[in-house]
């Protein structure tokens, strides 16, 4: 089984996360790649180029980062960080929503990378973070009713906020109360220090 991923990517640090979670050995899954780089062997797992990518060990492929860490904790966790999640729409609405802010904050960055280009737009990037905006004050309300035990939307939630720090630390999300003392009790975890986000 290979998991491809990007140092940089919020994306494949949630597989990431989860992999170490459910008590596997990254140095035997992992593969770092570059998607630029369209290296043979990541395409093949992944035909849009994004990562993260699974690649079983019956040749199947899954992508994205959901559908990965979902299949990580049923398959080798018994979806013990799902469960609580699963059965609670509003849970599932809010995972829906983080992974929305993850989708934002990289749709910001990439605009931040074509900026040297001349190709960046005002319009997108003011739409984009004032939305970004509005849903950490959301989420800051909302953050408390999350499940007492570690899950997979905790996961995506500290690699959200991390995400902001590493690559828009314009996004004073310290300034919410609520999210400093979510990420002040679950971001300490191993499998958090050991993924770092970095280029």
């Amino acid at each position: 089984m290979k998991l491809f991923i990007s140092t940089a990517s919020p994306y494949a640090r949630t597989a990431q996360v989860t992999l170490r979670e459910v008590g596997l050995d990254p140095s035997a899954h992992e593969q770092i790649t570059h998607p630029f780089n369209n290296e043979a062997a990541f395409i093949q797992s992944n035909p849009m180029g994004k990562v993260p990518s699974l690649t079983l060990d019956n040749g199947q492929t899954l992508f994205d980062s959901e559908v990965i860490c979902q299949y990580l904790d049923e398959t080798f966790n018994q979806s013990q960080l799902w469960q609580s999640v699963q059965s609670n729409w509003s849970l599932r609405t809010l995972y829906s929503q983080v992974s929305g802010m993850l989708d934002l904050a990289v749709a910001l960055r990439q605009e931040d990378m074509r900026a040297p280009e001349g190709h960046s737009s005002p319009f997108w990037k003011n739409r984009w973070s004032e939305s970004l905006e509005r849903s950490l004050t959301d989420l800051n309300a909302k953050i408390v009713s999350f499940p007492v035990t570690f899950s997979l939307l905790h996961i995506n939630s500290v690699c959200l906020l991390d995400y902001l720090s590493f690559r828009h630390p314009r996004f004073i999300w310290r300034d919410h109360k609520n999210l400093v003392s979510f990420y002040l009790q679950w971001s300490n975890r191993e499998s958090f220090a050991l993924t770092n986000p970095k280029d």
